[in-house]
């Protein structure tokens, strides 16, 4: 899986107010929780898609992603709206 793309499921789309199937945001990983705090070369550009393939409550993320999180084996999504893109930020819990 590329290091861009997060799958999600619907549902969690929806709790994060997002309505459609596809969405370009400004990927960060890692520790984070604020989106100000992050330097802008910290972001990546990547695509949120949700997918009914996805298990409610779990995230899809590359390998490169998954070790950003370290040794955590939960994770938390965040979305802060904004032009052009919104801001995802991938917690470890």
């Amino acid at each position: 899986m590329d290091e861009t793309v997060i799958n999600i499921h619907p549902n969690d789309g929806f709790d994060l107010g997002l309505m459609t199937t596809e969405h370009t945001v400004d990927i960060h990983v890692g520790p984070e929780h604020d989106p100000g705090s992050v330097e802008v070369d910290g972001f990546h550009r990547g695509t949120l898609h949700l997918k009914n393939e996805v298990r409610a409550g779990h995230i899809e993320l590359s390998l490169k992603s998954t070790e950003k999180l370290g040794s955590a084996k939960n994770a938390v999504v965040h979305y802060f709206p904004s032009d052009p893109c919104g801001k995802l930020l991938v917690t470890p819990v």
